[in-house]
């Protein structure tokens, strides 16, 4: 069984698709099987798919969203551990020997995240080069939440036993179905992130459904009602951990909104955390967001 299944989910993206395709296939690590799971494409898709034969293991099914759509990938995995890759994303060249590495000497970590580099066209990647590696080791994912590095969760590779044991991703259309997984995963031992090198590029474009703006509203609405309702594990004893990183998360939703003029959704965000900052507060935001929010407002008007 090969150590990594790469799982890439994709949905009419086949002029980017083979790019990413590309990245993969000249990883320096080759103990990988790659899997793509076309979720409903209408596109050139299947086309560009079918010429890579054997190279690739291809699924479709109806248009579901890529947390349907990974789950699958999930399901019919081999390999040791799920490494994740978005359609429209790149890998350098040692992202999956990086991944291998972090595995052999930090005791097969559950979860491993690597560091990612924003870019619009890939020329932008050319000065990435396999820096010397560093990376930060914890207990679990929970033990990392006073860490200060930026959390990348599309760039994770994550034991296969632990996704099925915790039930994948969240079948809902939101773009915080893999942050949701991640504090599912919170416990289960053995995290690493890796500062260096990068091991991502992230494409930035129009169509990205971390643009969504109304996705985002109820992505981080459903986080907040998962911790609510105890979904997460780690009980009371890890609740303070939870909730620096959920609300971590949750202030820069409400500032990136407030910045898009979307002030009524930006204030329901920050009134259903309220509760929440009782326990980890942050006075600066707690005290300066409703003016921030009257002032945009005013401007808006204008």
């Amino acid at each position: 069984m090969p150590l990594f299944s790469v799982v890439i989910p994709t949905y009419n993206r086949a002029s980017l698709l083979e790019q990413t395709l590309a990245s993969v296939f000249a990883q320096t690590l080759t103990d990988h099987e790659v899997l793509v799971v076309d979720d409903g494409s209408t596109d050139g898709t299947s086309a560009l798919l079918a010429r890579y034969g054997h190279r690739i293991r291809v699924f479709r099914q109806d248009n579901a969203g890529q947390g349907v759509a990974r789950n699958l990938g999930i399901r019919e995995a081999r390999g040791d551990y799920v490494a994740f890759l978005d359609s429209d994303d790149l890998w350098p060249p040692w992202t999956l020997a990086t991944f291998q590495q972090v595995i052999r000497e930090q005791g097969a970590p559950t979860v491993v995240m690597g560091r990612a580099r924003a870019f619009q066209s890939p020329g932008e990647l050319s000065d990435l080069e396999p820096v010397p590696f560093i990376a930060r080791s914890f207990a679990d994912y929970l033990a990392s939440a006073d860490a200060t590095f930026v959390r990348t969760a599309c760039a994770v590779a994550v034991r296969t036993e632990a996704l099925r044991r915790v039930g994948g991703f969240s079948a809902k259309r939101i773009s915080a179905e893999d942050y949701d997984l991640l504090y599912r995963l919170g416990i289960e031992p053995g995290f690493v992130y890796v500062e260096s090198p990068v091991t991502l590029g992230y494409r930035q474009h129009a169509e990205s459904s971390s643009r969504d703006f109304d996705r985002g509203y109820e992505g981080t609405l459903f986080l907040l009602e998962q911790e609510r309702r105890g979904s997460y594990p780690g009980g009371a004893s890890r609740r303070r951990a939870r909730l620096a990183m959920l609300l971590f998360g949750l202030r820069h939703v409400t500032h990136w909104m407030l910045e898009h003029g979307r002030s009524r959704q930006a204030l329901a965000l920050y009134a259903r955390g309220l509760r929440f900052h009782r326990v980890v507060p942050r006075w600066r935001y707690l005290l300066g967001f409703p003016p921030w929010v009257l002032a945009a407002s005013l401007r808006s008007r204008r």
